[in-house]
């Protein structure tokens, strides 16, 4: 690591910090705790604040000088190490904010580019946008889309996007959780997964959340599925498998018949 300016007075700032409390702070009330320890007096507080005053006047005297450099260098010691620390820290969120604004520029990528055989927009996964109100069977398009990615290539979901790739974000969808925030957004998209696909579904799908035009939406990264994985609702389970722009459920044949190809 290549230290700057910047750092050298970050360093210098936290060992004149640590210095200061170990010399003030720490060194009297040390004496004060010493002299309790050593004079058998019971404590009382009219006492302690009497020693304190004496004691904390004594502590800068020439006679302590030894344990007050002793303490000094011991925070000088602390403030390196605690300069470092924020120096590492402050690096460290300066390249996750790097990171994160590179990965905003993907993710408005992907969107202008358009639905693909990798890539599909939904606007929610409660909210119906056309009756202006929440919609349970939404849950099952988010079951369908991710298990056509599972059965094909993988891929990517975007959830907060309309088909023309405006951002719509998840406010309205926030609105109908309990929890509502992006938290609670990730639990219930994981409950969909789980309750649907299978709990075992939940671990070939990653989940991050990005803000564009001030406006949150999920991104849902797909693994694909070694084995085959089924949409399973009260009345049917049924193979999904992503081909093109779009997710089309296969029969029982079709599905053996893909298997077999995909096996080869």
């Amino acid at each position: 690591m290549t230290y700057t300016t910047q750092h050298i007075k970050t360093i210098i700032v936290q060992i004149v910090i640590w210095a200061g409390i170990f010399y003030f702070l720490v060194h009297p009330f040390t004496m004060v705790l010493y002299w309790f320890e050593y004079s058998n007096t019971a404590f009382s507080f009219p006492l302690f604040q009497d020693v304190l005053k004496t004691r904390f006047l004594e502590s800068f005297t020439f006679d302590m000088r030894g344990m007050g450099i002793l303490l000094m260098l011991l925070g000088s010691f602390l403030g390196i190490i605690s300069g470092l620390f924020f120096i590492t820290i402050k690096q460290k969120n300066k390249l996750i904010g790097t990171q994160q604004r590179l990965l905003v520029r993907d993710i408005e990528a992907l969107i202008q580019a358009g639905e693909n055989e990798k890539v599909e927009f939904k606007s929610s996964i409660r909210y119906d946008y056309y009756r202006k109100a929440t919609n349970r069977d939404l849950e099952k398009v988010i079951a369908k889309t991710i298990t056509g990615f599972m059965n094909a290539n993988g891929g990517k979901l975007i959830i907060g996007i309309d088909d023309d790739g405006n951002v719509l974000g998840l406010e309205n969808d926030f609105k109908t959780l309990k929890h509502k925030n992006r938290d609670g957004y990730e639990r219930e998209v994981f409950r969909i997964i789980s309750t649907q696909l299978g709990h075992e579904a939940c671990f070939s799908n990653h989940i991050s959340f990005y803000s564009l035009n001030e406006k949150d939406v999920c991104l849902v990264d797909i693994e694909p599925s070694e084995k085959p994985i089924y949409v399973n609702d009260t009345e049917n389970t049924t193979f999904y498998v992503r081909t093109g722009n779009a997710t089309y459920p296969l029969t029982v044949k079709e599905t053996v018949d893909f298997l077999k190809t995909k096996k080869t």
